[in-house]
């Protein structure tokens, strides 16, 4: 017996399933090209042209555009040249970006490297079309480099940036980067950018081609990544065989015992792995397969199941119905009722020895002894056959779980019966399978055997799928999604504090600080949910898997259209926001708020601000100033009034009771320098009276001494 083991990580990578997703899409949608090869698999690339997209070497050989018409360029997987887009934008073309994330990350680095005055090196196939446009986004400066180059000539650049093709060999890769460590330059930055699915693809194929008698590794030859997944199996295991088509296993001399290992390149599709598959579970049978009929046999001990679809011959036909022969020792029995979905029953389309195929009904009926059997149902089922066709092509299918059985669930689609492994079910083991019974699965078929109407289906490769493609994008979200990058989200969900942003499916807030320059009280007030919306990345946090969003940082400031609108010297009506001992703010627009000083409150001078001016207030004021760095305003009510004509009754109120009171006068005893100087002039008064005091006793004394002179 031949064990056949496919390799997990066989087939479309997420870049690849991404291009041919988005080709597929807008060969639907009109007049599109494509800008080379999409991908290096000829059989996709044949499919995709049958579908009416052109292939052209590059912008040139493109037709013009019409005036009016939007036509489409598609942007290879491999990537492009900066240059390129330019060109596609010049001759009226959308360009619709197929670049693998991971290439357009490689990019991204080049781009800003070269710009900041690094040498870029290229770890890869010079003459790889993933190459050729990496170089293109440092204008073709690039020193390309593989396991045989010579390093000398890198000594003679100070900075070097180093990248490596997304499906080079990581084993050469990290010796070269230990070479070019030893070069001498001041400053080299490596970066490892080969996709870590190129690593799993390439580790899983190393282990099966050691753990396996033979190796079949199914893709194109162009392809570079199944290339060197060939190397990789053939240093491990001579009989290593590369499998471009059906065609190719005839010639090959197999082993009738022990492992068969398969393994794809990125670019292989998974109808091809699955004919190979097939191919060799027909000519060695497989595990699965027998695991399959295994659990389908022991159902029931009698062939005669219930819900079977079967071939009989007809016996003879009456008015009752049709008697067949089952090509056993039981006979069946179709009602008239049950021969025709239509109703319209005639015993003459039905001659004898005709094979007609039906559905068993009963294992055996009591009176007539018959296995009791519909065609109508048959005829039905057939029309639900339909969907097996379309699941040939790796389509999703749902399936309702009939029952289950020891190793797996049963169910069906059409007249096939599906059988999914227990270890098929979950990522995990599913140690009761009981609870799966009634239960809607979705499945893609790993094997359909046509002949017994067989399917062999997982639901764990779509889980499995959908969570690497989760953490791909997660992946690129935390390398791409850093403070000061913009980036769409979808409102989904709001709070009193903020809103929940979904950005490519990572949850992200946006809080209620910053969404509006002015007060709001709910982010409904300035967002909706279920539409998408610009937002400034502020803070992010991997470890925490927070990311904090703005979207007012996005909009433009009230203080900027305020002094557009209402320049120096104009006058503005507004409304007083609050008071406070030195001044009052006032909102001349919604966000924008300026100061009235006290002394620019009213036309006099008023001992407390508070009797001018409450909160709430409409006044008039004048702008004096605008403070663009610090975005403060400087306003003014005193200028915008006429001496003559206080600002209000409570404003000339307040003047009068200044003019009566002893405010400016230096008696008062609320005016510090009028008491100084008061001090003063006392004291200047009783040093001038000392003297005329003294004078006038001592004249005194002497006229009275004069006085008593005369008495004598």
């Amino acid at each position: 017996m031949v064990e056949i083991i496919v390799a997990k990580h066989a087939g479309f990578c997420f870049g690849v399933k991404n291009a041919v997703r988005l080709a597929l899409d807008h060969a639907e949608n009109g007049a599109c090209y494509m800008i080379g090869d999409l991908i290096h698999n000829r059989q996709v690339v044949d499919e995709l042209g049958s579908r009416g997209l052109k292939t052209v070497d590059d912008a040139d050989g493109l037709p013009e555009a019409t005036p009016g018409d939007k036509p489409k360029a598609i942007i290879r997987s491999h990537g492009a040249p900066r240059s390129l887009y330019r060109r596609l934008a010049e001759k009226g073309y959308d360009a619709v970006d197929a670049t693998c994330p991971f290439v357009m990350k490689i990019h991204d680095i080049v781009e800003k490297h070269y710009n900041d005055g690094y040498h870029i090196v290229i770890v890869g196939s010079a003459e790889h079309p993933e190459v050729k446009a990496t170089n293109g986004w440092c204008d073709d400066s690039a020193t390309v480099i593989d396991e045989n180059s010579d390093l000398e000539p890198l000594k003679k650049y100070e900075k070097l940036c180093v990248v490596c093709q997304t499906t080079f060999d990581g084993e050469k890769f990290e010796k070269l980067s230990k070479k070019i460590h030893k070069i001498g330059s001041k400053t080299v930055e490596i970066f490892d950018t080969i996709c870590y699915t190129t690593y799993e693809r390439q580790r899983e194929a190393v282990k099966l081609a050691a753990e396996c008698d033979c190796i079949l590794v199914v893709g194109d030859r162009s392809s570079s990544n199944t290339n060197k997944l060939y190397d990789l199996c053939r240093a491990k295991n001579d009989r290593t065989y590369f499998v471009n088509s059906l065609g190719e296993l005839d010639k090959i001399n197999f082993p009738r015992s022990g492992k068969i290992g398969i393994v794809a390149g990125a670019s292989t599709p998974t109808e091809s792995i699955m004919e190979v598959k097939t191919y060799m579970g027909q000519e060695f049978g497989e595990a699965s397969n027998e695991e399959f009929i295994n659990a389908i046999n022991n159902e029931t001990p009698t062939g005669y199941r219930e819900g079977k679809s079967v071939k009989c011959t007809v016996l003879s036909a009456n008015e009752d119905g049709i008697h067949v022969n089952l090509g056993g020792k039981n006979d069946g029995f179709i009602d008239k009722a049950e021969a025709c979905e239509d109703g319209e029953y005639k015993p003459e389309d039905f001659p004898v020895g005709s094979v007609i195929e039906a559905i068993i009904t009963k294992k055996r009926d009591e009176s007539s002894g018959c296995v009791l059997l519909s065609k109508r149902r048959a005829d039905l089922m057939k029309k639900t056959d339909e969907a097996v066709n379309q699941i040939r092509n790796n389509e999703i299918f749902e399936m309702v779980v009939k029952k289950d059985t020891k190793g797996g669930l049963i169910g069906s689609l059409g007249t096939y019966r599906v059988f999914v492994p227990a270890s098929q079910v979950r990522l995990k083991f599913v140690p009761d399978l009981k609870k799966f019974v009634g239960k809607t699965l979705r499945l893609r078929a790993l094997d359909i055997n046509d002949i017994e109407h067989k399917i062999v289906a997982s639901q764990r490769v779509i889980l499995q799928e959908e969570k690497d493609e989760k953490d791909q994008k997660a992946e690129i979200f935390w390398d791409n999604v850093k403070p000061d990058v913009v980036v769409a989200g979808e409102v989904k969900r709001i709070s009193p504090y903020g809103a929940f942003v979904s950005v490519d499916g990572i949850d992200c807030l946006a809080h209620i600080d910053h969404l509006s320059y002015s007060h709001i009280e709910s982010p409904s007030e300035v967002l909706e949910v279920g539409k998408t919306y610009d937002f400034l990345v502020l803070k992010t946090d991997r470890e925490k898997q927070r990311v904090s969003l703005g979207y007012r940082e996005l909009q433009p400031h009230p203080f900027d259209k305020c002094m557009e609108k209402h320049p120096v010297g104009s006058v503005v009506k507004g409304k007083v926001i609050s008071v406070l001992p030195y001044g009052a703010f006032v909102e001349i627009e919604p966000g924008v708020e300026g100061l009235v000083h006290v002394s620019e409150a009213a036309a006099a001078y008023v001992k407390d601000i508070n009797e001018v001016l409450h909160a709430g207030d409409e006044v008039d004021v004048k702008v004096m100033a605008y403070d663009d760095q610090h975005r403060k305003t400087t306003l003014s009510i005193r200028a915008c009034l006429d001496e003559a004509k206080p600002v209000s009754a409570r404003a000339e109120k307040a003047a009068k009771k200044a003019e009566e009171s002893d405010v400016y006068s230096e008696k008062s005893d609320n005016n510090v320098f009028a008491n100084l100087l008061k001090d003063v002039g006392d004291k200047q008064e009783e040093k001038a009276e000392k003297p005329a005091k003294k004078a006038t006793k001592a004249k005194k004394t002497e006229d009275a001494e004069k006085v008593e002179t005369d008495k004598e």
